[in-house]
């Protein structure tokens, strides 16, 4: 299979669940990071937390289940906007530079666990392909 070889929803869909799968799994250890870099920066009133992940991790299952087309946000920015949001909505915003130093504010799945790399790869070349094939569709005889 060649990156130019058109991906199917069916083949999408299974990349971006493998995708979620692996993102739920992580999200655990993850938000224990942020937790802990938060407390070392001062921020006691930390229980948002748990209803922030658990709301992360809706997000992301509807975002990955949806088709190639109307996913209009990477999971991973997702994951970086809903912190920034949940910092400013519960006055720790001071202690997002703390957080982006340590990695914690992600720009890829690597940074919220680096077992994520393949799958975010995969997910990343999938939606291409799929998104090359929805565009060549009418084109095709």
């Amino acid at each position: 299979m060649t990156l130019s070889e058109p991906v199917t929803q069916e083949e999408f869909g299974r990349i971006s669940a493998a995708f979620l799968d692996g993102l739920t799994m992580a999200m655990p250890a993850y938000f224990a990071r942020v937790e802990a870099e938060l407390v070392r920066e001062g921020e006691v009133d930390l229980d948002w937390l748990t209803e922030l992940q658990r709301q992360v991790e809706s997000e992301l299952a509807l975002l990955l289940g949806a088709p190639a087309e109307t996913q209009r946000e990477p999971p991973v920015g997702l994951i970086r906007r809903r912190i920034m949001e949940g910092l400013a909505e519960n006055g720790c915003a001071a202690s997002t530079p703390a957080l982006q130093r340590r990695g914690l504010l992600p720009a890829s799945a690597v940074d919220i666990d680096s077992d994520l790399s393949a799958l975010h790869l995969a997910w990343g070349v999938a939606k291409a392909r799929r998104l090359r094939a929805l565009t060549e569709e009418p084109t095709r005889g």
